[in-house]
């Protein structure tokens, strides 16, 4: 369980690094401020920060599915950045390919005004995470080509 703990830890960086080098491309109108951003008082750190030309922050936590823990992160995140710039609007980004709907409701029905991006399909590349579930029983067998025989 820890190493599939890491490995997706891993995976995770690795999205959130491709989708900072390209912010200005998926969102125009925000900068990178630092990613790994570290609240020491509490021990955590959150996947990046941003600030758009409103002077908004916004921290971000990515997740490969996006669950209750990754909502309980960013919402922990979001109180901490709070903390430690008064007076700054501060909201929080929880980016995934997939979300589930618990936490989408959850974010609906409690207001909670978290933004829930749907990372694009070709991040899944960077961080080695497969676009579909292929179940092994299921594929094709494929017979080898036949050479043709020597007149």
């Amino acid at each position: 369980m820890a190493d599939d703990l890491a490995e997706d830890f891993a995976h995770e960086c690795a999205i959130r690094d491709s989708y900072a080098r390209r912010l200005v491309d998926f969102r125009p109108q925000e900068r990178l401020v630092r990613t790994e951003l570290m609240f020491p008082e509490v021990g955590l750190r959150a996947d990046m920060k941003t600030v758009d030309t409103n002077n908004v922050l916004r921290v971000w936590e990515f997740k490969i599915q996006a669950d209750y823990n990754g909502l309980g992160q960013v919402l922990t995140y979001l109180a901490m950045e709070r903390k430690c710039s008064p007076g700054r609007q501060v909201r929080a980004v929880l980016a995934a390919f997939e979300f589930a709907d618990s936490i989408i409701e959850a974010n609906e029905i409690l207001n909670l005004g978290i933004e829930m991006i749907t990372l694009p399909s070709m991040l899944r590349r960077a961080g080695t995470v497969p676009s579909q579930v292929v179940d092994a029983d299921n594929i094709p067998f494929i017979p080898p080509a036949v050479e043709p025989a020597e007149s």
